[in-house]
């Protein structure tokens, strides 16, 4: 998937302002349920075997491959994939990224998603980098 298309469906096309996107994705269960509609269309695909017949636990985050046997949620072989952020400060960084049109150093998104100084780099150093190659995973 393209990163542009995550960038257009995530924020400013369906959102006028930050209020609204906050208040769209108030928990994380509706973050990675948007994720999953944008990635698979609601229907999973193994990110290891691209088999189709995946086994979904209870607690709406995780998935099964019935062929390859392997865990996995929505963020493996994302951009969000092995960091503790959550979807919704990535998604409010996304946010940030495209509103200011000179850029955002990583010291005013820090102060403004509430991450330190670093965080707010390795994010901004991971948005920049999918966006340069035009690939979201």
């Amino acid at each position: 998937m393209v990163y542009d298309n995550i960038i257009a469906k995530t924020t400013q096309n369906k959102f006028g302002n930050l209020m609204e996107l906050r208040d769209y994705f108030s928990d994380e269960i509706t973050c990675i349920k948007h994720l999953e509609t944008m990635r698979w269309n609601n229907e999973p695909v193994c990110p290891y075997c691209n088999h189709k017949k995946i086994y979904k636990f209870k607690d709406k985050k995780t998935y099964k491959c019935a062929k390859c046997r392997k865990r996995f949620n929505v963020k493996v072989r994302t951009v969000f994939e092995d960091t503790k952020i959550s979807l919704q400060k990535w998604f409010m960084a996304i946010y940030f990224i495209t509103s200011h049109k000179k850029g955002i150093s990583s010291l005013q998104l820090s102060k403004d998603i509430g991450v330190t100084q670093k965080t707010a780099w390795f994010m901004l150093h991971r948005l920049r980098y999918v966006s340069n190659t035009k690939e979201f995973n």
